[in-house]
């Protein structure tokens, strides 16, 4: 049901060079794949241990020279840079389109200007505008916003007083807000 975690306990057990645990165990026995995973890893680290026991090939003396001054931090000769016909097709084919936009003779005639669309004309006189009272619009809008808050603050008050009466009978003391 959970290969994919014994699978990782296999793994695990396998790398560090540890035994299966008892449940680990009871769980390859009983699951093919799991036991062929098994199987699989132990081959794998089986190769990995005895190839770390065969000789290293010696490094080639111009790749050991190379990484040798590289540490010492000397410059190797820089490679030379060549500049082939793969790199000099693109700016050729980018010129060659430039060249003939810039030489081509445009035979088109340039396009007439369009007449501009009659206009209406503007009425001689506008309608009068009604007169506004600005003390008078102002005071309804200052009294439509602050209603709210003013209730809200009263609604207030009145709570706590409220809990304040309450408290107050709880305690045995009568206090000033209360009143």
């Amino acid at each position: 049901m959970f290969c994919f975690l014994q699978r990782w306990k296999i793994d695990r057990a396998l790398d560090e060079g540890d035994a299966l645990a008892p449940r680990t165990e009871a769980h390859v026995a009983r699951c093919a794949d799991c036991r062929r995973h098994h199987e699989q890893q132990r081959a794998v680290v089986n190769r990995l241990e005895q190839s770390a026991t065969m000789p290293v090939p010696e490094a080639p003396a111009f790749l050991r020279a190379r990484v040798m001054s590289a540490l010492r931090g000397e410059q190797s000769a820089p490679l030379p840079v060549r500049w082939g016909l793969a790199a000099w097709a693109p700016v050729a084919v980018v010129a060659a389109i430039a060249m003939v936009g810039i030489l081509q003779n445009d035979s088109q005639p340039a396009p007439e200007p369009r007449p501009n669309p009659p206009v209406a004309e503007a009425p001689a006189e506008l309608p009068a505008m009604p007169a506004l009272n600005l003390q008078a619009a102002l005071q309804q809008v200052q009294g439509k916003i602050s209603a709210p808050y003013d209730r809200e603050l009263q609604n207030l008050q009145s709570d706590l007083k409220s809990a304040g009466q309450y408290l107050g009978e709880i305690v045995g003391y009568k206090l000033a807000s209360s009143e």
